[in-house]
């Protein structure tokens, strides 16, 4: 997460639309529901939610 700061930077110099989205006490593999350690379901949920829009919003362009 250190790194975040300076990629969002990045990204708007390269002139893209970018959003980040950090999910507190979430780790790598929050999404993965075979994990009892690693899943998050409202991380997941919220992630999957964002990702179907994203997809919606970019495919129409």
């Amino acid at each position: 997460m250190e790194e975040l700061p300076g990629l969002k930077s990045r990204m708007r110099a390269a002139g893209v639309d970018f959003e980040a989205v950090v999910y507190p006490a979430t780790g790598h593999a929050f999404f993965n529901d075979t994990n009892k350690y690693t899943y998050n379901p409202d991380a997941a949920a919220d992630s999957w939610t964002r990702t179907l829009a994203f997809l919606e919003q970019s495919l129409e362009d």
